[in-house]
């Protein structure tokens, strides 16, 4: 029998056999095009292939010649983030209470990396910048994520990689549609004649199209605008209706300048999440994993100190506290990688049109590319629980939380 199937072997197999972490693998088959074959969710190795890749891969060397130095670390760490996206709000602890440098100095002794913060107005501005290497590491939207994902298949020097999770909510809370206090909208009937702001090719635009496209009959028209010119339309009653994401929500009711359309949610899961260049983050683990020490270590703040957090937010960003204080309580904050959030992601990548199959990729055209061993490096290196594969296939735990 000459059945090639029989000599596929698992990654933990490959990793006995060859004497590699799975760090190694992962990175391999990002970075190098390491020869791999995936049947459903796993992956799977053909060894005469992966030894062949190897040899291939290999440097012969002098053994007078001293071995290249590692690649030296960036001196500029360059973090993108959206203050006025309350999810993503963890870079602002992060900032405010010197996480980073804090992580870095421990990582690096000795090796000063300067951190400089990019507040942008939207997420797909943080992905032209990392794909212009002037952002390293952003937070971003769950579309703008996506968006990422697809950029780095036709871009040869980009390599989008979810490196973690950060705010979360169940069935699309977080983005609703507001409407000023002298409009006549009252639900999906009313929203079939209206025109509708929201950001372009945002997590917002994109929940508000596939509302519209699957529930309302009529010519609702969708008006792209920043959140702040929504937001001051909304103010001046100069726009309807926009569909927004928090905390714009509910400073709409905070002020009472309208109502709150669709407040249990639009759709699936709404999440964001942490993102940089997968080639960048190579040559950068030791920052990447400092990072994401920094980025636990804010969750872990605002789920435990949500007051102190709150107050905070509202110092940095203008919002009332009693606004940041009611979101900080009703965000899931946990950086973890569950399956469940990774296949919410590639759902949202199937149903967006816009986005063609290029065919090829891991797992097929809707594959999010993660690397989870860097979050577990940073995890373990702050004495925080494994977590386990039967969480990471399950739902959100209510007990265990990044």
């Amino acid at each position: 029998m000459t059945d090639n199937s029989l000599r596929l072997i698992t990654l933990q197999q490959a990793m006995d056999l060859f004497g590699i972490s799975r760090s190694t693998i992962d990175r391999w088959r990002r970075t190098k095009r390491l020869p791999f074959i995936k049947i459903g969710k796993e992956v799977m190795l053909d060894p005469l292939q992966v030894q062949a890749w190897v040899q291939e891969h290999a440097v012969v060397r002098d053994p007078a010649i001293p071995l290249p130095l590692p690649a030296e670390t960036a001196s500029t760490v360059t973090v993108g983030y959206q203050s006025t996206t309350a999810h993503m709000w963890s870079p602002i602890i992060m900032r405010e209470l010197r996480l980073l440098e804090y992580e870095l100095s421990g990582q690096l002794p000795g090796r000063p990396v300067r951190v400089e913060w990019q507040d942008a107005a939207s997420g797909l501005s943080l992905v032209e910048q990392m794909i212009a290497g002037r952002v390293h590491i952003a937070s971003l939207g769950d579309y703008p994520i996506v968006m990422g994902q697809w950029l780095s298949r036709i871009l040869p020097d980009f390599d989008a990689v979810l490196l973690a999770f950060d705010g979360k909510s169940e069935s699309g809370r977080g983005i609703s549609i507001a409407v000023s206090d002298n409009s006549r909208i009252r639900g999906m009937d009313d929203l079939c004649s209206a025109t509708i702001t929201t950001v372009p090719h945002s997590s917002a635009d994109f929940r508000l199209n596939r509302l519209l496209g699957s529930t309302v009959s009529g010519a609702a028209r969708i008006e792209h605008r920043t959140m702040k010119e929504s937001w001051d339309g909304l103010l001046g009653r100069s726009v309807q209706a926009s569909a927004m994401w928090e905390p714009y929500p509910s400073l709409t009711r905070y002020f009472g300048t309208g109502n709150v359309l669709f407040e249990g949610g639009i759709g699936d899961d709404y999440l964001t999440g942490v993102v940089t260049n997968g080639k960048w983050a190579c040559r950068n683990e030791a920052v990447v994993v400092a990072y994401l020490k920094a980025h636990l270590r804010a969750h872990r703040f605002m789920r435990e100190e949500p007051a102190a957090a709150a107050r905070m937010i509202a110092s940095a960003t203008g919002f009332p506290l009693p606004v940041t204080a009611g979101i900080i309580s009703r965000v899931r904050w946990d950086a973890a990688l569950y399956t469940k959030d990774i296949e919410t992601l590639e759902r949202l990548f199937a149903l967006q049109p816009a986005l063609p199959s290029l065919g090829g990729g891991e797992g097929g055209s809707g594959a999010i590319v993660a690397a989870p061993e860097y979050l577990d490096s940073a995890a373990r290196s702050l004495a925080l629980p494994a977590f386990r594969p039967e969480l990471r296939d399950g739902e959100w735990s209510t007990q265990v939380q990044y």
